[in-house]
């Protein structure tokens, strides 16, 4: 299985090979802040089950989120709840918002074709990204 962390860096790998440096930055700049999102608030969004594993994880291998669980664990509630306040507490006005929901959209294409998403996830996923787009 591949970790959320590993999908995103190999997502931003291919995507600074092929966007123009200021796309790119763009890219990159979402889903760190999305990476900070899931480090600060992922457990709010785990069932029992995922959160009974994450307690069974020794403490020496000090583990985030992210480091654990694959991007099938991206939920849209939790995708909704970064656009809607995270992005704003930060400061994200926005303009920032609706390139967040591009760059999240197409992580979540590139995910989808990489096999790393079900096409189900992928559908739910961009029900929610698509309302965002049409707002911003």
């Amino acid at each position: 299985m591949i970790t959320i962390n590993e999908t995103f860096r190999t997502f931003l790998s291919e995507q600074e090979a092929c966007l123009k440096p200021d796309a790119f930055m763009d890219c990159e700049d979402v889903i760190l802040l999305y990476e900070e999102f899931l480090e600060l608030s992922a457990e709010d969004y785990l069932s029992e089950e995922d959160m009974a594993l994450c307690a069974a994880r020794p403490e020496r291998e000090n583990k985030n989120y992210f480091d654990v669980f694959g991007p099938e664990h991206l939920s849209p509630v939790g995708i909704k709840d970064f656009l809607d306040d995270y992005v704003v507490e930060v400061g994200g006005g926005k303009k920032f918002i609706g390139t967040a929901a591009k760059v999240l959209q197409s992580f979540f294409e590139w995910a989808r074709e990489k096999g790393y998403i079900e096409e189900k996830a992928f559908e739910a996923n961009r029900e929610v990204l698509a309302k965002y787009k049409k707002r911003y």
